[in-house]
C-alpha cells in the first residue's frame, strides 16, 4: 500500500472518530445507529432505583419533621397562653367607666382599687394666643428694632387658693355678698383656682354692685351702689369659704372694707414656695448656717433636707435640734418672716453667717446684732405680688430710698420707698404721691410703668433719683425724662430659674433630653459630661456636674435669673465652646450650646455663654410683616406666628402658643410700635374631685387635658367642660380571665386540629397522615387530655378546670362555658386565682411542666423526635450523595464503552473497505 493510501486511511479513521463522538452527543451512534443516551439512561434508571427509594423515604421524613415543627409551635402557644393564667395581675384587672364619657374619659392605667369617684370637669387646657394691632398689609415695614419674648419672670402671678392660710388653703364653696342697696347675690367659688379667680367671680356677678380687689395679702370689697344699708359677706350652706378668704367678718355701712390677712407662713409651707418660688438652696457639703452666740459659743447647722420636698417646719425643727436649746428658730409674729433667738447671755454679738453657700443671705439673716433676736427678710409677698428681693435676677434691688416724680403739668412729688418689701408696695406708695402720676405693671407684666394722668402735654414726664445716694429710680429702671405720657421700666428681671428648678419643668414642661455635651474652654482644654449617665434632676445638679469638670468654666444662674450662664475662666486666646455629642440635645435644650460672647457679669467684662430663655428677634428698616413672621417661626420657640388677613382692611400678626396650660404663657415687648393683645389666655385644665352642689372638693390642674393617678391607677381626660358631676366607677373585671381562657381554648383546639389532620387514617382510601402512629403525637394527646380532664391537687378548693367551664367535648376539642367561670369568681375569687396561680401546683405551673416535657429544649418529646428525624435525614442525604456520585461515574463509563464500541466497529468497517479495495486492485491487475 502506498504512503498516500496510509495517509488517506488515517484521515478517514480520525474523521470517523469525530463522527462517533458527535453521534454519542447526539444520542444515536453514527456507525451502529444505537440510541446511546436513551440506552445509558435506562440502564442508570435501573441502577438508581435504590437512590430513588431512599429519596422518597427522606422526603417522608422531612414532611414528618415539618409537621412536628408545626405541632411543636402550637404546643408552645398553649404554654404561653397558660403561662398568662399564672400571673396574679390578670386577677387584679379592673375597668373604669365614666357616667359622661363625652366630657370625662376614664381608662385604667394601673391597678386601681374598686370604688366610685365624683368629678366635675371644670375646663380644658388652652394655649395662649396673642394678636397684634392692625397693620396695613403683610408687606408693611415694621421698622428697625426688636421683639422680645418673655417666657417667665411675670410679676402678676396670682396666689393659688391651696397655698393660702399657711398652706391650709381655702375650702371652695359659695359665698353670699349683699351690697348697700340691699341686692344680695350668691357667688359660686367652687371652682376658683387662684385669688384672681375669686376677684373675677365677684366682679362678674350680675346685679351685684361690689368691686373686689387685692390689697397686699388681703381682699378688699368696694361698694359702688348708692345705697346706705350694710355691705356684708355671709357663708352659704354652712361652708367656710368666706372665712378662709378672710372676708366673713365684713359687715359695714362704709363704702369699702378690707378682709384679714390670708397669706402667711406655717410649718406646712413648702420650702420651694418661699421667696416667690425661688426656694432655698443648701450647700452640698459643710454647714449651711453658722450661729455665733452671745455666750461666745457657736452652732453650725448642716442640712440634709431636700429643698424641693421639705417644709418650713422641717427646716425649723432641724435648726432647733442643732441649736440644742441655745438657739431657737420660729415663724415671726407677722407671719411673713422667721425669727432666730439666742437664748444664751453674754457680751458678744449674736451673728449669723454663711460658712458655705448663701442660705443666710437668701433668708436675709446675714447679720450681727447686739440683741438676742435676728429677723429674716420677707419670705412671702402679697396675693398677686412679688418680693423686691426676687428682682434683678434674684439679687434684689438693695436698699431703696426716695425718688421724685414730676407729672406733665409740672407738679412734683417725693416718694419714700425705704419701707417697701414688695413691688406692690412700691406701686401703692407711688400712687399715693398726690400728683398726676399713676404706677402700674407694664403691658408685658414683667416691669412697671409710670403713667401721666393729667392730660397735659406742656412738660415732660420725669422720674429721677433723689439726693439720698440710694439711686432708687435707677434701680427700678424708671429714671427717665420723656416727652410722652408713660415711662416703662422694661423687664425688672424677676428670677424664675434657680438651682432648685426641676428639669422636668424645663422648657415649658417638656423637660430635657439627656445626652452628652462637650465643653472646650478658651485655653483649648476639653472635657465632657454624660447627663444620660448622671441623670441630673435639677438645674443645680447640672451646674455641679459642669463645675466638677477639669476645664476653665464656671456654671451658674445667669444675671437675669432666667437661665444658665457659663463663664470662661481659662483666659485663653480661643473661645469657649459647648456642643452636643452625637444625637444628644442637652446643651441645646439647656440653652448653653454655642460659642462664647462678650458679657458683663457682676459689672465686670467677661466671656461666656448666656443661656437666657428670653428670646429676641431683631428687625431692620426693611423688615416686612411677612419677614418678621418668618423670623419668629425660625426661633422654633414657644409661639407659632401667622398672618390673619382682613382683606382691604389690613392684617394682624397672630401668635399661637405651642404649649397648652399656664406654663405656656409668654409676653411680648416691642419697640416697633407693634402692640400685642392677649385674645386667649393660657390656662390649665381643671378637674374638681369630690365636687358637689355646695363644695368644689379638691381642685387639681394639668397643663394638658390628661390627669394621671388622681385616682391611683386611672387616667382621666377632660374632653369638654361641664358643671354637672361625672361619676367614674372602678370595678374588678373578670374580662381578662375569661378572655385568656378563651385564648387557651382556641390555642389548644389548633393543636387538636393539627393532630386530626396529620395523625389520621382514612380506611376508605387506605391513606394516613404524616404523623399517623407516631408516639410523640400520642404523648401530646394523652398529656393535654389529662391536664384538661384530670384532678389537680394542691391548688386550693378548685380541683379541675372543668369546674371553671373548660371541658373536652366528644370530638376532643375544648369548649368554654363563661357562666361557670363567673359563678366561681362571684362565689370565691381567691380560690379561682389560687387554682391558676399557685406556685408549682397551680394549673399554670402544671401546664408549663407538661409543655416542657413535650416541647422543652431539654428532653422535650417533640423536639427529641425532630432531632432524631434530622439525624436520619442527614444520614440519608449522605447516602443519596454517594449514590449520585457512583451513578455519575457509571454514566461516564457506559458512554465510554459505547464510544469504544463505535470505534471498534468503525475500524472493522475500515479494514473491510481496505480489503475490498485491495481485492479489487488484484482482480483488476490479473485481468
Amino acid at each position: 500500500m502506498t504512503d498516500a493510501s496510509h495517509s488517506q486511511r488515517r484521515w478517514v479513521q480520525a474523521s470517523l472518530g469525530a463522527l462517533v463522538m458527535a453521534g454519542i452527543q447526539a444520542s444515536n451512534g453514527i456507525i451502529t445507529g444505537i440510541d446511546i443516551q436513551g440506552t445509558v439512561t435506562q440502564l442508570l434508571n435501573l441502577a438508581a432505583q435504590p437512590r430513588t427509594r431512599l429519596a422518597d423515604a427522606t422526603k417522608q421524613l422531612q414532611n414528618e419533621q415539618v409537621a412536628l415543627t408545626s405541632l411543636t409551635a402550637l404546643v408552645v402557644g398553649v404554654q404561653l397562653t397558660t403561662d398568662r393564667l399564672g400571673q396574679s395581675s390578670l386577677f387584679t384587672s379592673s375597668t373604669a367607666t365614666s357616667s359622661n364619657a363625652t366630657a370625662l374619659k376614664a381608662t385604667v392605667s394601673g391597678t386601681p382599687l374598686p370604688g366610685s369617684h365624683t368629678f366635675v370637669p371644670v375646663r380644658q387646657a388652652t394655649a395662649q394666643q396673642l394678636t397684634s394691632t392692625l397693620l396695613g398689609s403683610k408687606d408693611q415695614l415694621v421698622g428697625a428694632g426688636e421683639v422680645v419674648i418673655h417666657q417667665g419672670g411675670f410679676l402678676d402671678e396670682s396666689a393659688t387658693l391651696d397655698s393660702l392660710n399657711g398652706g391650709a388653703g381655702v375650702a371652695r364653696g359659695s359665698i353670699r355678698i349683699t351690697d348697700r342697696s340691699g341686692a344680695s347675690k350668691t357667688v359660686d367659688l367652687r371652682f376658683a383656682q387662684t385669688i384672681n379667680d375669686v376677684v373675677d367671680a365677684i366682679n362678674k356677678t350680675d346685679g351685684l354692685r361690689v368691686v373686689a380687689s387685692v390689697n397686699g395679702d388681703r381682699l378688699k370689697l368696694t361698694d359702688t351702689s348708692s345705697g346706705t344699708s350694710t355691705l356684708s359677706v355671709t357663708e352659704v350652706s354652712g361652708g367656710t369659704t368666706a372665712a378662709d378668704l378672710g372676708i366673713s367678718a365684713i359687715s359695714t355701712t362704709a363704702a369699702s372694707a378690707t378682709g384679714t390677712s390670708i397669706q402667711s407662713l406655717s410649718n406646712r409651707t413648702s420650702l420651694s414656695s418661699l421667696l416667690d418660688k425661688r426656694g432655698l438652696a443648701f450647700p452640698a457639703t459643710g454647714a449651711a448656717l453658722k450661729f455665733d452666740l452671745k455666750d461666745g459659743t457657736s452652732v453650725e447647722f448642716t442640712s440634709t433636707l431636700n429643698p424641693n420636698t421639705a417644709t418650713l417646719g422641717d427646716l425649723l425643727s432641724a435648726i432647733n435640734t442643732a441649736g440644742n436649746g441655745k438657739l431657737t428658730a420660729s415663724i415671726g409674729a407677722d407671719g411673713k418672716t422667721l425669727a432666730f433667738n439666742d437664748t444664751t447671755t453674754g457680751a458678744n454679738n449674736f451673728a449669723i453667717s454663711n460658712p458655705n453657700g448663701s442660705l443666710a443671705k437668701a433668708l436675709g439673716i446675714e447679720q450681727s446684732v447686739s440683741g438676742a433676736t435676728i429677723t429674716s427678710g420677707r419670705l412671702v409677698a402679697g396675693l398677686n405680688d412679688v418680693l423686691l428681693s426676687s428682682l434683678n435676677g434674684g439679687k434684689g434691688l438693695g436698699t431703696l430710698g426716695k425718688l421724685t416724680l414730676t407729672d406733665r403739668a409740672n407738679v412734683s412729688a417725693t416718694v419714700d420707698l425705704a419701707s417697701a418689701k414688695t413691688l406692690g408696695e412700691v406701686i401703692d406708695t407711688i400712687n399715693q404721691a398726690g400728683n398726676g402720676v399713676r404706677a402700674q405693671l407694664n403691658r408685658s407684666r414683667t416691669g412697671i410703668e409710670i403713667v401721666d394722668t393729667t392730660g397735659s402735654t406742656t412738660n415732660q414726664l420725669i422720674v429721677a433719683d433723689f439726693a439720698d445716694a440710694t439711686n432708687t429710680a435707677t434701680k427700678l429702671q424708671i429714671a427717665k425724662s420723656v416727652n410722652a405720657d408713660s415711662i416703662n421700666s422694661g423687664s425688672l428681671n424677676k428670677q424664675w430659674v434657680t438651682e432648685n428648678t426641676l428639669l422636668t419643668d424645663w422648657n415649658k414642661g417638656k423637660g430635657v433630653t439627656f445626652g452628652s455635651i462637650r465643653i472646650t474652654d478658651s485655653a483649648g482644654v476639653e472635657s465632657a459630661v454624660n447627663f444620660k449617665q448622671t441623670a441630673p434632676k435639677t438645674v443645680g445638679d447640672v451646674l455641679k456636674a459642669i463645675n466638677n469638670l477639669a476645664v476653665g468654666v464656671e456654671a451658674r444662674i445667669n444675671e437675669t435669673g432666667d437661665g444658665i450662664l457659663l463663664v470662661d475662666t481659662a483666659g485663653g486666646s480661643s473661645q469657649l465652646t459647648v456642643v452636643d455629642v452625637g444625637a444628644g440635645k442637652s446643651a441645646q435644650q439647656l440653652g448653653i450650646a454655642g460659642t462664647a460672647k462678650s458679657l458683663t457679669v457682676n459689672n465686670v467684662a467677661a466671656s461666656g455663654i448666656d443661656g437666657t430663655q428670653t428670646l429676641r428677634v431683631e428687625t431692620t428698616a426693611t423688615t416686612t410683616v411677612t419677614q418678621l413672621t418668618e423670623k419668629l417661626n425660625a426661633l422654633a420657640g414657644p409661639v407659632n406666628a401667622s398672618i390673619l388677613s382682613f382683606g382691604n382692611s389690613g392684617v394682624r400678626l397672630v401668635l399661637n402658643g405651642t404649649q397648652t396650660g399656664a406654663t405656656g404663657r409668654v409676653a411680648l415687648d416691642s419697640d416697633l410700635n407693634l402692640g400685642f393683645s392677649e385674645t386667649v389666655t393660657a390656662k390649665d385644665a381643671l378637674l374638681a374631685y369630690g365636687a358637689s352642689d355646695i363644695s368644689g372638693g379638691v381642685l387639681v390642674s394639668s397643663s394638658t387635658n390628661e390627669f394621671d393617678n388622681v385616682v391611683a391607677g386611672v387616667k382621666l381626660e377632660v374632653l369638654a367642660s361641664s358643671t354637672t358631676a361625672v361619676t367614674v366607677s372602678v370595678s374588678k373585671s373578670s374580662d381578662g380571665i375569661a378572655k385568656q381562657l378563651k385564648t387557651v381554648v382556641d390555642q389548644y383546639n389548633k393543636v387538636r386540629d393539627k393532630i386530626k389532620t396529620d395523625a389520621s387514617y382514612d380506611s376508605t382510601t387506605k391513606t394516613s397522615g404524616v404523623l399517623f402512629g407516631t408516639s410523640a403525637v400520642l404523648r401530646v394527646d394523652l398529656a393535654f387530655g389529662k391536664l384538661f380532664t384530670g384532678t389537680i391537687n394542691g391548688a386550693g378548693s378548685i380541683k379541675s378546670i372543668t369546674q371553671l367551664g373548660v371541658r373536652l367535648n366528644d370530638q376532643g376539642r375544648l369548649e368554654f362555658d363563661e357562666s361557670k367561670l363567673n359563678a366561681a369568681l362571684e362565689s370565691d375569687p381567691a380560690a379561682v386565682q389560687e387554682f391558676f396561680t399557685k406556685e408549682k401546683t397551680g394549673f399554670s405551673a402544671r401546664a408549663k411542666d407538661i409543655a416542657d416535657t413535650l416541647a422543652g429544649v431539654k428532653n422535650g418529646a417533640l423536639l427529641a423526635r425532630s432531632q432524631a428525624l434530622q439525624a436520619k435525614i442527614d444520614q440519608n442525604n449522605a447516602r443519596i450523595d454517594g449514590f449520585t456520585s457512583r451513578l455519575d461515574k457509571q454514566r461516564t463509563r457506559l458512554l465510554n464503552q459505547f464510544y469504544n464500541l463505535e470505534t471498534s466497529i468503525s475500524k472493522i468497517r475500515n479494514n473491510l473497505t481496505a480489503i475490498n479495495s485491495i481485492s479489487a486492485t488484484i482482480t483488476s491487475s490479473t485481468r
